[in-house]
């Protein structure tokens, strides 16, 4: 049985339907990003390029920068001002075959095969400018019948293309051209350019980079680059750009990847100018497709190279294939790959973008295996250098430099900045890994024999270099703590006076209590290692605010610390200590005032406290009680005036640590006054060993 589908002896032919495109739909389609704003202008010149040589001849093309010509005052980094007229526009003009009837039937017609199989024009081209800009004029001389023919367009984003009447006073030119302007950029990209300054030499390269292939044959169009009041001659020639600073090292062809049946051809690019690190450059149809790929990331241990010369130069890898050229999207800022081998489909051709990327690494880093082991010797060397620097060692890093490969993905260039972020970011992912072993191993339900005993021994061997590492670090900042506090004391015997403020800020910052300041970030450890886990610590705060404290007094003592139980114990509701801290100004002569008992202030903080609850873990109140053990201590410069009067009518002893102290036995209460400079000898005798340990006793 015949279909109805085709026509039969009593059916009549169906008639064509010409089928209309919204443009502005089409236009409102296409993708670009304001950092691609060089696209519409980069295929205008390839159209040119393709033009010139379906002519048959070298020929030249001539782009003008139109700038706004209203200036922008911008201010420079020592406060400087400067102008700046943004580049609102371009005009291309070339001596190629011209707007003929053939190639403005096809301009006319949406997704036209006319160039597809020659150059792979995907007809769209028009409408990717439109995405950009406001509006574009097409002039075009072209011969026929040996006579030069008109051909005026407009096409805007309101009514589309249109034919334009000529003006019948111009004069008509000895020879064919095509001019194509490129008007107001839209409001997305000039933003993009006005904040990032874009100039003539940043055109260029754009130019010349997205060229590059074209460029490489002498028959390539003579191209100009020129500022709208620029001359000709004094216009920059790009193919002689592309030959200062650029030159052809080999070509690659027919390249396998990953054991695909696709093939590629690489060509190896030399960039002595301009780029500073090597990059892949992925291409359509001689033409560069997106944004290069750095290869730093790929190939982190990638220096600079050098030529026979010894001149530098980076590495640009330019990759074509009809692969490529069937993947580009119409408007060729993209590729239709999936990113990762997960989202390959069957429709797919086997290879995802990550391999892809991965495998043309692989290639090059072949290629340039000398150059790259080198570069991985000397970024070893330097991070070892900084891990073991002998002023500022990082020793919570130092069993990194036992773990081979360790520092692979590190860039070779990376700064010391970037460079203690990713030592912490390679610490972490380690020390992450190793809970997860730990919490393997103590999931089994049994022994496992010989390999289990292996996993074990393994772990604990990282685990035990790991903590000693960190140990020493801890050691390492505990050193310059103390040898901080020894340069304020200084500073403050210099100046005759140093307010507290400084010092408390070292030791515990004011304002701050337990919650939002964790054991590792204060260093009560000066004073005893058993202050740093007490319970809840709180800096310079009335006891009126402090939400761990019920009271209504506006007392604020410099340090309030107390410990209570946390797990169910014979008395929960009892505290086991209480500790307050008062200090003082360094340099400040206290007998000159009132009253010269140094523990009056800590006196008046207590009798508060004992009219006071505080809380426990689970947030009870707990009364403090006559018996709880009490610890008011006391920091300041001491002088033997003021040593004698505590002494003779305050009732404190002295100690044989040059302290002095004082006990009130019905209110388990201590106090003792400890001189600055007692403090840091007494910490830096209890660390001594370790200082030694390290080599790091000597200031």
């Amino acid at each position: 049985m015949q279909s109805s589908l085709y026509p039969t002896p009593e059916m009549p032919s169906p008639k064509i339907v010409e089928q209309k495109v919204n443009f502005k739909g089409l236009i409102n389609s296409i993708q670009i990003s304001p950092d691609e704003f060089l696209l519409p202008l980069q295929e205008v010149i390839v159209n040119s390029i393709q033009s010139i040589k379906d002519e048959g001849h070298k020929g030249q093309i001539i782009i003008e920068i139109i700038r706004n010509q209203d200036s922008i005052l911008n201010f420079g980094m020592n406060g400087e001002t400067y102008t700046n007229n943004p580049i609102t526009g371009f005009v291309i003009r070339d001596n190629g075959v011209g707007f003929i009837d053939e190639r403005f039937e096809a301009y006319r017609t949406s997704y036209t095969d006319f160039g597809e199989k020659k150059y792979g024009c995907r007809g769209i081209g028009r409408y990717t400018i439109m995405a950009c800009f406001g509006s574009m004029d097409i002039k075009s001389y072209f011969q026929e019948s040996n006579n030069l023919k008109l051909r005026l367009l407009k096409f805007d984003n309101i009514r589309g293309l249109q034919k334009m009447e000529s003006d019948s006073s111009e004069e008509i030119p000895k020879s064919k051209y095509t001019e194509v302007k490129l008007n107001n950029y839209k409001q997305a990209f000039r933003k993009y350019i006005e904040k990032n300054e874009v100039s003539k030499k940043n055109i260029a390269e754009g130019i010349v980079q997205h060229c590059l292939l074209y460029l490489i044959n002498e028959d390539t169009p003579t191209i100009f680059l020129k500022e709208k009041n620029e001359t000709l001659e004094k216009a920059e020639i790009l193919n002689d750009t592309f030959n200062s600073f650029i030159k052809i090292e080999k070509t690659d062809r027919e390249v396998k990847i990953n054991g695909q049946e696709i093939t590629f051809d690489l060509t190896y690019v030399r960039n002595y100018e301009n780029v500073r690190s090597h990059a892949i450059h992925l291409c359509a149809n001689e033409r560069q497709v997106g944004h290069k790929i750095t290869l730093n990331k790929y190939i982190p241990s990638f220096k600079e190279l050098h030529d026979q010369e010894g001149r530098k130069y980076h590495l640009s890898v330019y990759v074509t294939g009809s692969f490529l050229d069937d993947k580009a999207n119409p408007q060729r800022n993209k590729f239709s790959i999936p990113e990762k081998d997960d989202e390959l489909t069957k429709f797919d051709d086997g290879i995802s973008m990550e391999k892809l990327l991965t495998g043309l690494s692989e290639l090059i880093r072949n290629n340039y295996s000398d150059n790259i082991e080198e570069a991985e010797k000397e970024k070893t060397k330097r991070i070892k250098e900084y891990i073991l620097d002998k002023k500022s060692p990082k020793l919570r890093y130092r069993h990194l430099l036992n773990i081979e490969n360790v520092f692979s993905e590190i860039p070779i260039n990376v700064s010391d900045e970037n460079l203690e972020l990713k030592l912490h970011e390679i610490s972490f992912k380690l020390e992450q890994k190793r809970e997860k072993t730990f919490a393997r191993i103590f999931a089994k339900k049994k022994y496992d024999g010989e390999e289990y005993g292996k996993i074990v021994q393994e772990a604990l061997l990282e685990e035990s270099s790991f903590s000693k590492d960190k140990l020493a670090d801890l050691i390492v900042q505990r050193k310059s703590i103390l040898n901080l506090l020894r340069k304020y004391l200084e500073w403050g015997v210099k100046k005759n006076y140093k307010l507290e403020e400084d010092l408390h800020n070292l030791i515990f910052t004011k304002g701050a209590d337990s919650d939002d300041m964790p054991y590792e970030y204060h260093n009560l450890w000066i004073f005893d290692e058993r202050l740093t886990f007490h319970t809840f610590t709180s800096s310079d705060k009335s006891f009126r605010s402090n939400r761990m404290v019920e009271s209504d007094s506006l007392k604020k003592p410099d340090l309030l610390l107390y410990d209570v139980p946390y797990a169910y114990v014979d008395n929960p509701d009892k505290i086991n200590s209480l500790v307050l801290f008062e200090f003082k100004r360094p340099g400040r002569d206290m007998l000159n005032e009132t009253d010269n008992r140094l523990d009056k202030q800590l006196e008046k903080y207590f009798i508060e406290l004992f009219k006071s609850k505080a809380k426990n873990s689970k947030g009870r109140y707990i009364r403090i009680k006559k018996e709880t053990p009490k610890f008011g201590y006391i920091v300041c410069d001491l002088h033997n005036s003021l040593v004698e009067y505590n002494v003779n009518f305050n009732g404190f002893k002295i100690t044989p640590q040059n302290t002095f102290y004082k006990i009130n036995p019905e209110l388990n209460l201590y106090f003792e006054v400890i001189d600055y400079s007692d403090l840091v000898n007494s910490a830096e005798k209890r660390h001594e060993v370790f200082f030694k340990a390290l080599g790091i006793n000597r200031n």
